[in-house]
């Protein structure tokens, strides 16, 4: 039997691909008739719908990979770095410097080697070899001239969509690893949609009015209020974390996830663009849709390393 058909009948993994399928056909009947009773023009229906139709191609895209066990995911997850660094490059025109685009996807891929492997101690401070590799770049090529700014660029990028998405894949090395990827990203995207759902009904109050107008302090308050009770409904997923730790999460993922999208918010903002990228329908590029995961990554997968440590190394003794 392989191990994604091993992975399909666990018993954890059926139950929540059953809440997935509910959640996706409530919300799709949510929307139906928000359409229906609330006056649309055509192209915001449209809209609407096809927003909602991604999901179909999104969902696989993510729980294949991740259910045929780690290799696919942390190969999964380095190619969606790498089309991140992409989109980064073409929106900031790093892409016109090959040679920092070049020597910024091979610090991406050296990054995810210690992942691969499962080697902590490199994995945390391959930033820092990233960041003097990308310096030797203007002294390799004997030229200045706009140099500072491609080189914080390009660390930048390395960094943001390099390491801190690592984390998303380093995540699957520790006990229960599926549970504890389902759970964060499940709580991302939950987070997204309480906030978009609250915000457009109740949202009088800007959050970050030129950031993004669109979103509201109601908007805000709704999601973190949703992220902690969805919490509890996918809490037999990480079934190690107390109800304090367990609420403190949910609260950590609801803010890191607003910041995650204002990161790139203010950024598009600066470069006067909608969308990072095209390649999902209505959601712009992966790196519009992975914003939030991005920022969420680290702080979730560090605050589960400190505070449940035997999760990640078995062998782990308290002193």
């Amino acid at each position: 039997m392989s191990l994604f058909a091993a992975n399909l009948q666990n018993p954890i993994v059926t139950r929540t691909l059953w809440i997935i399928g509910l959640l996706f056909v409530g919300f799709g009947v949510c929307l139906l008739l928000v359409t229906i009773f609330k006056r649309q023009d055509r192209e915001q229906r449209w809209s609407i719908l096809r927003n909602y139709l991604a999901w179909l191609i999104i969902l696989p895209v993510l729980l294949i990979p991740l259910l045929s066990g780690p290799a696919a995911w942390i190969w999964l997850v380095l190619a969606l770095s790498l089309i991140c660094l992409r989109e980064f490059g073409c929106a900031t025109g790093l892409w016109r410097d090959r040679y920092f685009m070049w020597v910024a996807a091979a610090c991406i891929v050296g990054i995810f080697y210690p992942v691969m492997v499962r080697w902590y101690s490199l994995f945390v401070v391959m930033p820092i070899y990233a960041t003097l590799l990308l310096l030797t770049v203007p002294i390799a090529r004997d030229t200045f001239e706009h140099m500072i700014q491609r080189t914080c660029l390009s660390v930048l990028a390395v960094l943001y969509f390099g390491w801190c998405l690592a984390h998303l894949a380093y995540l699957i090395h520790i006990e229960n690893g599926i549970g504890h990827v389902l759970f964060m990203l499940l709580l991302v995207e939950l987070n997204d949609i309480c906030a978009f759902s609250v915000g457009k009904t109740m949202g009088k109050h800007k959050l970050s009015p030129r950031l993004s107008p669109n979103k509201t302090i109601e908007g805000s308050l709704g999601a973190l209020g949703g992220v902690i009770g969805f919490a509890f409904v996918f809490r037999y997923l990480v079934p190690e974390y107390s109800t304090f730790h367990l609420i403190l999460l949910a609260g950590l993922v609801s803010m890191t996830g607003t910041f995650g999208d204002l990161t790139i918010s203010f950024i598009k903002r600066d470069l006067g663009i909608k969308d990072m990228g095209r390649v999902i329908p209505g959601h712009g590029g992966i790196l519009d849709r992975l914003d939030s995961s991005i920022f969420v990554a680290p702080v979730f997968f560090h605050f589960t390393v400190y505070f449940y440590p035997w999760l990640h190394n078995p062998g782990w003794v308290p002193r």
